[in-house]
């Protein structure tokens, strides 16, 4: 098994990949592809390869192993787990002089597009969980864009492998598609010639098939009892996408009052779908921080230490604190008024919270990137 990163996560070829603790389930998942897809080829693609055209076990072949891969891509990928702060007690305050002796506050109320939002303060991770940042309690880490925990796959869904996931589940959806529409069809044209040759009732000749063609019938079998999940679950999934909502959302029902998150059904699958994915906050292998820039003088320190800088690739944000839902004083000096306050994105203030521990340190490092920035 390869080495721990953080909670419960495994590393392998010196953190290249990363995947859940529970990844040997991805095997039971990489049986129920690859057997069925073996006895198909046998069977149903080489009786379409001689009747009909090579392009059918071609197809086949090519569904197959993509399932596969993405199977092991959304496996071994890191879904975006945020880096670890040392604990609140370790750092000292050079105002106060002391070492801190309480922890923040647990939770800090803002205004996402105008809808009230909660970020929590993580006592696992020591930070702020961004918005739609949620720890799971398998890899025991915070996960950005938290949208499951896969047991079929054994690692968890979130921002930077959601589309791995989609696409797996798409390519094994139209694969179990294909296999049981070609198998029943086999079963069918097999049934109909031992009808017509030995002249018996349809009953007798589907009988005979079966023993005839036994792979065929028993790819039926198995690929109509999966198949509901498989094209459930892309249903499933492309309704989320739409909505621009995540499976743990959309079960804990978050969004009752309305998604701030929710763009319209083009944009949404742009977003979620079509967007750039952000290289890793850090190097599992060595805890060295990659993403976003931090200071020079920190060059090579542990993710563990590192103060972020002022983010340079990350746009200022889709909300404002909400102090008694009116707009800070250092917007009010800006001259910003509410309206335009509100549409900030919150990205900013979420990569301070990623290494700040208390709302005033928070508030202070918005208001300095604010300056500068305007």
């Amino acid at each position: 098994m390869g080495q721990k990163v953080y909670g419960n996560n495994r590393i392998f070829c010196n953190g290249k990949f990363i995947a859940g603790p529970d990844v040997k389930s991805c095997v039971a998942s990489t049986l129920m592809i690859l057997l069925p897809s073996i006895l198909w080829q046998i069977e149903v693609g080489t009786f379409f390869a001689e009747r009909y055209s090579i392009i059918f076990p071609i197809v086949g072949l090519l569904t197959q192993v993509g399932s596969l891969v993405l199977l092991f891509a959304t496996a071994m990928s890191d879904p975006g787990i945020m880096p670890r702060q040392k604990h609140f007690q370790e750092y000292y305050d050079s105002k106060s002089k002391s070492f801190r002796s309480r922890q923040p506050p647990r939770y800090f109320e803002t205004i996402v597009r105008g809808h009230p939002f909660k970020v929590k303060y993580c006592a696992t991770c020591n930070f702020y969980r961004p918005p739609r940042c949620t720890h799971c309690s398998v890899c025991e880490n915070c996960i950005e864009r938290f949208d499951h925990h896969c047991p079929w796959i054994g690692n968890c869904i979130g921002k930077r492998n959601y589309w791995l996931f989609y696409s797996f589940i798409m390519m094994t959806g139209a694969l179990n598609v294909f296999v049981l529409a070609t198998s029943i069809a086999q079963v069918a044209v097999v049934c109909q010639e031992i009808a017509d040759e030995e002249m018996v009732g349809s009953g007798d000749a589907l009988l005979s098939t079966v023993g005839k063609v036994p792979l065929a019938a028993a790819l039926i079998v198995y690929d109509a009892a999966v198949v509901w999940f498989t094209v459930g679950l892309c249903v499933y999934h492309n309704y989320l996408i739409c909505t621009n909502q995540t499976t743990y959302e959309q079960i804990r029902g978050f969004y009752g009052s309305g998604n701030p998150f929710n763009k319209g059904i083009l944009a949404n699958c742009q977003d979620v779908l079509c967007s750039r994915v952000r290289r890793r906050y850090f190097n599992p292998s060595t805890n060295r921080i990659l993403w976003p820039s931090v200071t020079a003088a920190s060059g090579g320190q542990d993710a563990r230490d590192v103060k972020l800088h002022e983010p340079t690739s990350v746009s200022i944000s889709d909300a404002v604190p909400a102090d008694n839902q009116q707009v800070p004083p250092m917007l009010q000096e800006k001259r910003y008024d509410p309206e335009t306050a509100k549409t900030l994105t919150y990205t900013e203030l979420c990569e301070a919270y990623a290494g700040r521990y208390s709302r005033d340190e928070t508030r202070t490092y918005w208001e300095t990137t604010m300056t500068a920035t305007h």
